[in-house]
């Protein structure tokens, strides 16, 4: 067979990236095409229409602490991992994963490139372990970041729908686990306050749940927002969609069925929390675009001095 047959072949690891976006591209469409097909574009509509601007700023305000949160714990991780970060960049790294995270499907390409960034903002003593570190240090917070989610779906669920409840409480332990490969180096004090900046993290995201809940739907009563938001919530953190999207709206609408509430109720708060996720990230885009054009610019320079040359 001749090399030019054999460079043509497309390589596999390519082709499953493809074809994983793709499925979950589809699964995304699919699961919104059940929404437009029950409800019409009517959640939609509504959901945009009832978010007044204050709202917004709120939302922004509420993603914005949960980006900063994250990106504390993502030092404390990586810290301990030989990884040493400051504040300004890290935070920067959070928000542009969280915009990559919000439009990307699967949810965890932004942190994937927020691992692998080579930028010379991070330093580690050691060069030729320093990516393997990056990606455990990512891979840890964002594991712990799921498990206080997944528990508190099950503390939300097990009386109401027990056999749920104990599912995420399963999903929970197996992401503990994961993620202790990677943590047991860290000191108890460390470990705790990984602990608490993921819960004000989560608490965060929920808060932005219960302020959609509130503009979208103000006849839901107060006190079933945080359930309600807290299995909604918990929906996103499977990576099989775009941006949770799909997932999501099909947990609300569940969720708020479970409460004796309309469903199609639950999926219109579900979109008006959706607007409020991805225009909390959009200041992630900006930053995206300040440290990649440079990039593209110098990468387009060096190709024209290869040709002059």
């Amino acid at each position: 067979m001749s090399d030019t047959l054999v460079a043509s072949r497309p390589r596999p690891r390519r082709v499953r990236l493809v074809v994983g976006a793709t499925l979950q591209v589809g699964l995304t469409l699919g699961l919104l095409g059940l929404v437009v097909t029950q409800w019409g574009l009517s959640p939609f509509t509504s959901a945009a229409r009832a978010l007044p601007w204050w709202a917004v700023v709120a939302g922004l305000g509420l993603g914005a602490a949960g980006v900063v949160l994250q990106a504390l714990r993502w030092r404390l991780v990586a810290r301990h991992l030989q990884i040493s970060l400051p504040v300004g960049p890290a935070v920067a790294r959070c928000w542009q994963a969280a915009f990559l995270n919000s439009v990307l499907p699967g949810g965890v390409a932004g942190d994937a490139l927020r691992a692998a960034d080579d930028s010379s903002d991070a330093e580690a003593p050691d060069a030729r372990r320093a990516l393997a570190s990056g990606f455990a240090a990512v891979a840890a917070e964002r594991l712990v970041g799921t498990t206080v989610v997944l528990v508190a779906a099950a503390v939300a669920l097990l009386g109401p729908v027990p056999l749920v409840g104990v599912a995420c409480l399963a999903g929970g332990v197996v992401t503990a686990a994961v993620a202790w490969r990677w943590l047991r180096v860290l000191p108890l004090r460390d470990l705790a306050l990984v602990l608490l900046l993921s819960v004000a993290g989560w608490a965060a995201f929920v808060g932005m749940f219960v302020l959609a809940v509130v503009v979208v739907a103000p006849d839901v009563e107060v006190s079933l927002a945080p359930g309600l938001a807290t299995v909604s919530v918990a929906a996103m953190s499977v990576p099989v969609t775009v941006g949770g999207w799909g997932t999501r709206e099909a947990a609300a609408g569940w969720i708020f069925m479970v409460r004796g509430l309309d469903m199609g109720t639950g999926v219109t708060v579900s979109i008006g929390y959706g607007i409020l996720a991805l225009l909390s990230t959009l200041p992630g885009a900006a930053i995206l675009a300040v440290r990649v054009v440079p990039r593209w610019r110098e990468a387009g320079r060096a190709r024209h001095r290869r040709r002059e040359g």
